[in-house]
């Protein structure tokens, strides 16, 4: 079966930890990721930080093989270097029609005001690669790479194969939904859309075998880029805590987040558009007084009420989720099941 992980605000919302987290604790045959290098995710673990443009958050799980599917984009030299840092090279797989981002293409992203300026592009050469794609201009594809001979196999016949077999796959989505080309807040919004329907069509996969759909919340909203953002904190002082503590610094960006309030109104869209069976909450630590977590009763009166709020707040969307996860820290480990 297939459970995909989708983000739930403007990207940011810690996809990458939930996704590692049930990688290294579940039984995946596969992890796969989707979109580019411009939305990053970040893995703690015993320590050492990982932060990954290409490779799938799934690979602290020696037993799960890794994918990028026909949808997703990299960068050869991003892409060889993360190979090496995870040591994965025996168990990544590329799909022959991944494309790869060229020099070329940066330097037309970065040169274009409208994409630097307008709408906040962070500059890697995604936007430019997607336009050359749907343009149908020269686009160098994973299998056109000599150096990517060793990683190209057909993805959807290997996937859906694995389906066959009772095999289950971990499915990682990309930034959030209100950054959806389709749902989001347009014009300030990526070049695809970013929901879990458009994830398992660029991975080679079909809505039938879906089991689980987790949508990921913090308790309040970041934005890298321009765009709008409710109750927007505006003091320094209060923003120093979530760039220090909260680590809310862009992962591929390197710019400051914006912080601002929680909006029901995207949580329950993401939830629809998403068809959410499960929540999942990061940067709980971020109510005062959650440093020591242990268990769910050691939560603060003010994190269980964003919690129960959540929960109640879903009894009208379908398909009804609650929380299931709760990340308490910027470990691997330090998550919660409800």
């Amino acid at each position: 079966m297939i459970d995909i992980v989708s983000g739930g605000q403007a990207g940011d919302e810690g996809k990458g930890k939930i996704s590692a987290w049930l990688s290294y604790k579940g039984k995946y045959s596969y992890c796969v990721r989707v979109g580019g290098p411009n939305a990053g995710h970040t893995v703690i673990f015993n320590g050492k930080k990982y932060t990954l443009k290409n490779i799938p958050s799934g690979f602290l799980n020696p037993k799960t093989k890794l994918v990028l599917g026909p949808g997703a984009y990299t960068k050869l030299e991003w892409f060889l270097t993360e190979v090496e840092v995870t040591g994965v090279k025996d168990r990544i797989i590329v799909d022959p029609y991944a494309v790869l981002i060229n020099d070329e293409q940066t330097k037309a992203e970065k040169e274009n005001a409208h994409f630097m300026q307008a709408i906040g592009s962070v500059g890697t050469g995604l936007g430019q690669a997607i336009r050359d794609r749907i343009e149908r201009r020269q686009i160098t594809f994973a299998k056109d790479e000599p150096k990517l001979k060793d990683f190209i196999q057909e993805t959807p016949e290997l996937l859906n194969k694995a389906l066959v077999k009772n095999e289950d796959i971990l499915l990682e989505g990309t930034q959030g939904i209100k950054l959806s080309l389709l749902h989001g807040e347009y014009p300030y919004v990526t070049s695809r859309d970013t929901t879990a329907c458009t994830f398992l069509a660029e991975a080679g996969l079909g809505p039938k075998a879906v089991r689980d759909v987790y949508v990921i919340f913090k308790p309040y909203v970041s934005r890298v880029g321009p765009g709008p953002l409710k109750g927007e904190i505006t003091e320094q002082e209060d923003l120093e805590v979530y760039h220090t503590k909260g680590g809310e610094i862009g992962s591929v960006s390197k710019r400051l987040r914006r912080i601002g309030d929680f909006e029901p109104y995207f949580a329950k869209r993401a939830v629809a558009v998403n068809n959410a069976t499960k929540l999942a909450i990061t940067h709980i630590d971020m109510f005062k007084g959650n440093d020591n977590i242990k268990s769910y009763k050691d939560f603060t009166p003010e994190a269980k009420k964003f919690i129960e709020n959540l929960n109640d707040m879903m009894k009208d969307v379908y398909p009804f989720p609650k929380v299931d996860l709760v990340s308490y820290g910027a470990e691997l480990e330090d998550v919660i099941k409800l």
